[in-house]
């Protein structure tokens, strides 16, 4: 008689439960564009802030291309001739980099071949390949009527060690055909300041403000005038370096701009002596064709190692995007903010950029794009949020040209080259541009943190930043030579982790259906995550074993993760409470997660993904379907005959009123009937 009554209550339930939907399903973002630009936000960092553009093709990663390398003079190499010459005043002895390749300095004879109210000019005795008299005196009236003159007014002063506001341009052949010329930061010390730096050659130096030119390029004269133009910049920049009170205790190791805006000022310098002659001499081509930028390369990424010439171009562009934002003075104003800093906590490109901006152009960049919490959090200070979201407008400032506002770069430059691979690791600061045709899903594997504008007709049709995981049921998953794994969320015998195979869905879900007992809780903490999982005796977390064993299980306990993007580009758990970091990868001999983050490195495995389930509402057994098998577990479960762990329960908890009781049970039986839909 009880069994029947109890069968009467649940038809009544059955008529009485209110009208829900069967089903809830999460599907990606979609962005209606013709072309999408994928923008790491993050700052530069040559060891990582790397972020995965999310599989747009296929899993792989393109190969990555080698660089050109770049000569960057540093401390010397001598024969340690310190012996005084008496020499009369059309000669003097100066210490030059007589191997580019050593790196070696030796003191060398040079004569006096042309004088101006600005510079002299000084030709190696003995230079087969030394400028002639017409050349010399061209050089001469290129510096005095156009290089320092536009220098002084667009950058300002640099450091006179000799008194006479005089620079002294060296000429003579060296042994390279790829370097034009450079100048030499360590010539703007005093004697007493590099007894310090490097007491053991204190006495190679020339303690004069010095530019190198190699006369081999007596050929070609314009090359010779950009490259003038080009290293008295660096000049006066190391000038307003060393002024600066900041670095007055730094001694020898001054905080500096980075050498891509560096690079980008002397660039812009030649353009402002010669215009037009960054793009004949091919920088600007040198970008559109880069494969290096191409591939994502960051704004500020100029490490002689990893850049190509593309990079140049690049950094020209940022300082043309700079001066048709902020004015011709942007320069001077810069560096002048750079020889005022009081603080070493001032000296920073981002900062020193900010100050240039207007308020209408501040709130016009806070307002094109917000960043995710997690993303700003490794930013750090809104100088340099502002800073990161002002080089995403130069990004597309270069897409649009502009007449005016943010995408305005004051010249019609080559578009950005385009990206047709499989998805990429992208740069602190570099972009990804791809085309699509009419729509772009933004890919379910994409790093949080990443930035996506589609652009449609010729403008921005949305900016999409991707978000920190949220709490909710997820499959930890990874792709191992082509088949996606993921951690089964459940004790094995040994309680050690276990793969099972896994399909994510097109929308970058995966059905509860298909997860085979992979479905973890991500549970956010005040440190990070929980990834849990419950069984019938009782709740589980990723844990590790005891002792020094690096292997990673299913454990009882309290173990907060940390879902982080470390320097080397991976994701990694980083338990709470252990030194060290807890590394997912996929291992067929083992499953899942050493605490070895060199095994990173090994290219048989992929990173680790969260992947979304899709649970549907009723589907309590988590089997894909809506059936009466649904309600008779829950109905086994209230009355305790069955168990139901919390991915069931959320599903099976069809009234969604937190709890699973019958009335869970009469409205899914409802939903089977169609009596509600």
């Amino acid at each position: 008689m009880k069994r029947a009554i109890s069968i009467l209550l649940v038809m009544i339930l059955l008529l009485a439960i209110p009208h829900a939907a069967a089903g809830e399903t999460t599907q990606s973002h979609i962005i209606e564009a013709d072309r999408v630009l994928i923008y790491n936000p993050l700052p530069y960092d040559a060891k990582g802030n790397t972020l995965f553009s999310g599989t747009l093709t296929k899993p792989q990663e393109d190969a990555e291309p080698n660089g050109d390398s770049g000569f960057m003079p540093g401390l010397h190499k001598t024969g340690k001739d310190y012996s005084i010459d008496r020499k009369t005043p059309d000669t003097q002895d100066f210490w030059v980099c007589t191997d580019l390749i050593t790196y070696r300095y030796d003191k060398c004879t040079f004569r006096l071949a042309a004088e101006g109210a600005h510079c002299r000019i000084w030709t190696m005795e003995n230079d087969d390949l030394a400028f002639s008299e017409e050349q010399t005196a061209a050089m001469l009236e290129a510096f005095e009527t156009t290089i320092a003159p536009t220098e002084s007014a667009y950058f300002g002063d640099f450091r006179d060690l000799s008194g006479d506001g005089k620079l002294e341009i060296v000429t003579y052949a060296m042994n390279s055909l790829s370097v034009c010329g450079f100048f030499d930061t360590y010539d703007l010390y005093t004697k007493e300041e590099i007894t310090v730096i490097d007491p053991d050659d204190a006495e190679s130096y020339n303690y004069l403000p010095i530019i190198n030119v190699n006369s081999r390029m007596a050929n070609r004269m314009n090359v010779v005038f950009g490259t003038l133009a080009h290293e008295f910049q660096h000049l006066i920049l190391r000038s307003a370096v060393l002024a600066s009170p900041a670095n007055a205790d730094r001694l020898g190791s001054e905080i500096t701009p980075g050498l891509w805006l560096n690079e980008g000022f002397s660039m812009a310098a030649e353009e402002l002596c010669y215009p037009g002659s960054v793009a004949e001499q091919g920088y600007v081509d040198a970008y559109a064709g880069s494969d290096k930028v191409r591939l994502g390369m960051s704004y500020q990424d100029f490490d002689a190692t990893a850049s190509d010439v593309g990079a140049y171009g690049q950094s020209f562009l940022f300082t043309e995007y700079l001066r048709t934002q902020c004015g011709d003075g942007v320069f001077r104003e810069i560096l002048a903010y750079w020889r005022s800093a009081e603080s070493v906590s001032a000296l920073s490109e981002a900062q020193a950029i900010r100050a240039e901006l207007t308020g209408e152009q501040i709130d016009a960049l806070d307002a094109s794009v917000s960043y995710d919490d997690a993303a700003a959090a490794k930013l750090g200070s809104e100088d340099e949020i502002l800073l990161s979201k002002l080089a995403l407008a130069f990004r597309l400032a270069i897409l649009f040209k502009g007449s005016e506002g943010l995408y305005a770069i004051g010249a019609s430059d080559p578009d950005m080259p385009a990206y047709a691979g499989t998805g990429r690791k992208i740069e602190g600061g570099g972009a990804l541009l791809t085309e699509c045709n009419g729509s772009f899903t933004v890919p379910a594997d994409a790093d949080s943190g990443l930035v996506f504008v589609g652009i449609k007709d010729g403008a921005v049709s949305e900016i999409y930043s991707v978000p920190e995981p949220e709490e909710g049921f997820y499959v930890i998953a990874a792709n191992y030579n082509g088949e996606w794994l993921a951690i089964e969320a459940k004790p094995s015998v040994d309680r050690y982790l276990e793969t099972v195979p896994v399909e994510p869905n097109a929308d970058g879900t995966i059905d509860a259906a298909n997860a085979n007992g992979a479905i973890f809780r991500a549970v956010r903490t005040e440190n990070g995550f929980r990834f849990e999982c419950r069984s019938t005796s009782g709740t589980h977390v990723l844990g590790r074993t005891s002792g020094t064993s690096q292997t990673m299980r299913i454990a009882e306990g309290n173990d907060t993760f940390a879902w982080t993007h470390f320097a080397d580009g991976a994701d990694r758990l980083q338990a709470d409470g252990f030194y060290g970091r807890a590394v997912l990868f996929g291992s067929l001999q083992r499953g899942f997660g050493y605490f070895a983050p060199a095994y990173f490195e090994n290219t048989s495995f992929a990173k680790p993904r969260l992947f979304r389930v899709t649970i549907m509402r009723g589907d309590a057994n988590l089997d894909g379907k809506l059936t009466a098998a649904d309600a008779a577990l829950i109905l086994r479960t209230v009355v305790g005959l069955s168990y139901m762990n919390e991915p069931m329960c959320a599903a099976g908890d069809a009234d969604r009123d937190g709890e699973i009781t019958a009335a869970d049970a009469a409205k899914i039986l409802r939903l089977v009937i169609q009596l509600d839909f």
